[in-house]
């Protein structure tokens, strides 16, 4: 193979693959998920071959490189569309620790042991199992975690601080309840209407956005909201 030919294969590989990148978007590479690394490699390794394997058409090159990127590109589309998809596709986030309490099944399904456990809080500088109130396992393979937050009295004493929920939760979105949120903090349609009554809302189709904060109360945006421009004069 001359070198105008290996020049013109690595010319069309980086090309196409600069232009297939742009097309799938951008992540930063801590932020991918196994299928997405997985793509990753499998396209870097066409490419690899497009430039320096002769016994590889550039036509066939260019095929794989494409088939790859469109797969990619469609699995992200309906992911975005179905969260049943994407806990299929790129799994979910696990609670490992909820309310300072460790999930010993949850740590079987996330396939971690109680070493390599310690070992990822320690990253995080924290040295005792005392010090979490929730640890959440994310679909990159990180470890996010949420301190006991002490809060001080008037006699300025303190005490553990403990939150409802780990994180803060949309459960209205558009005007439609998401049931799917709901199920997974232990919620349900009675307590979310009673909450809505206690906020004075009367009708959910009057509502944009509603979110459960990790103290349990609600943040309630509605369809109606304006902007009053005078408050700029």
């Amino acid at each position: 193979m001359g070198f105008g030919e290996v020049f013109f294969r690595v010319t069309c590989s980086f090309f196409v693959l600069f232009i297939l990148a742009r097309m799938m978007g951008k992540k930063e590479i801590g932020q991918l998920d196994i299928f997405t690394f997985i793509t990753a490699i499998t396209i870097g390794n066409i490419a690899a071959s497009l430039s320096t394997d002769k016994t590889l058409d550039i036509e066939d090159g260019i095929l794989g490189l494409v088939g790859w990127a469109l797969y990619t590109i469609l699995m992200g589309y309906i992911s975005l569309k179905s969260k049943t998809a994407r806990r299929i596709i790129t799994g979910e986030p696990i609670i490992l620790i909820r309310q300072g309490k460790i999930m010993e099944e949850a740590l079987k399904k996330a396939r971690i042991d109680t070493d390599q456990f310690q070992g990822m809080l320690r990253n995080q500088s924290i040295f005792s199992l005392n010090e979490v109130e929730f640890a959440i396992f994310e679909i990159d393979g990180t470890l996010s975690v949420m301190k006991k937050k002490d809060v001080k009295t008037k006699k300025n004493k303190t005490f553990t601080k403990t939150l409802l929920f780990p994180t803060s939760t949309v459960i209205i979105a558009d005007g439609q309840i998401v049931q799917e949120s709901l199920d997974d903090l232990g919620l349900d349609r009675n307590w979310l209407d009673k909450q809505l009554e206690r906020a004075g809302v009367k009708s959910i189709s009057d509502l944009f956005f509603v979110e459960v904060q990790t103290d349990g109360s609600l943040y309630i945006d509605y369809r109606s909201d304006k902007y009053d421009e005078s408050n700029e004069k």
